[in-house]
C-alpha cells in the first residue's frame, strides 16, 4: 500500500511537469510568432513614427489572424490607454493579455496600469457634462398635410412602442465608451449609437467634437 501511494505521486509529479513543460513551450512558441510577425513589427514602426492610427491598424491585423496574440493585445492597451484616451478598448486589451498570460514577468506592471486605465475612465465618464434636453417648440395647431403625405401616414403606421432618438452633441473628451456609460449605463453598447450614426461617424474611435448624435431608445 505504501509503495502504491508512493508510485501514485511519482506519477502525479511527472503528470504536473509535463504539463507545465508543455505550457511553457506553448507560450515560447506563441512569443516566437509574434516576434517574427511582420504587422508587429510594422505597428512598433509606427509607433515610433508617432503614427497611432497605423499601430492600431497593424495590431489588429495580427489580432485578425491569430486572435490570441498576447503582443497585440498589449500594444493595443497601451495605446487606447496612453495615446488615445479611449479607456474602453484599453480595459478589454488589457484583460485579454493577462488571460493570456497570467505569469508573465511584467503582470504586476500591467496590473496597475489596468487599474489606472479603469479610474481614468470613472473620471472620464463623472467630468462628462450634463445632456441638455432639445427644445421642440411647440405648434398651436399642426400643419396642413399634403392628401398624398396623409395617405402614406396611414398605409404606414407608427411601429407599436416605438420611441424616437435622443440626441447627443459631442462634447471634449468623450468617447462612444462614455456616452453609452452616460445613456446605457454601460459602455458596451458604444456599438448601438456607432451603427445608428454611420451617416455622420466615420470612425468609432474619433468622433469628432460637436457631432450631432442619434442615441436609440432602450
Amino acid at each position: 500500500m505504501k509503495r502504491s501511494r508512493i508510485e501514485a505521486g511519482i506519477f502525479a509529479a511527472c503528470a504536473a511537469l509535463c504539463l507545465a513543460l508543455a505550457v511553457g513551450c506553448g507560450r515560447a512558441a506563441e512569443d516566437r510568432r509574434d516576434a517574427r510577425d511582420r504587422n508587429l513589427r510594422r505597428a512598433q514602426a509606427a509607433q515610433d513614427a508617432e503614427d497611432v492610427e497605423a499601430a492600431i491598424r497593424w495590431c489588429e491585423k495580427t489580432l485578425a489572424r491569430r486572435p490570441d496574440s498576447p503582443q497585440a493585445h498589449r500594444e493595443l492597451a497601451l495605446i487606447y490607454d496612453h495615446f488615445k484616451q479611449d479607456y474602453v478598448p484599453a480595459l478589454y486589451h488589457y484583460r485579454r493579455y493577462l488571460d493570456l498570460r497570467p505569469d508573465a514577468e511584467d503582470r504586476a506592471d500591467v496590473e496597475d496600469m489596468l487599474e489606472k486605465c479603469g479610474r481614468a475612465f470613472a473620471a472620464q465618464i463623472a467630468a462628462a457634462p450634463a445632456v441638455q434636453p432639445v427644445a421642440v417648440p411647440a405648434l398651436a395647431e399642426p400643419p396642413p398635410r399634403p392628401a398624398a403625405a396623409m395617405d402614406v401616414a396611414a398605409a404606414s403606421p407608427a411601429a407599436p412602442g416605438a420611441a424616437p432618438a435622443q440626441v447627443h452633441v459631442v462634447q471634449p473628451g468623450e468617447t462612444l465608451g462614455t456616452i453609452s456609460a452616460r445613456y446605457y449605463g454601460t459602455p458596451a453598447k458604444w456599438a448601438v449609437i456607432f451603427n445608428a450614426n454611420r451617416d455622420r461617424v466615420a470612425d468609432a474611435n474619433n468622433v469628432r467634437v460637436g457631432t450631432r448624435l442619434d442615441i436609440p431608445r432602450n
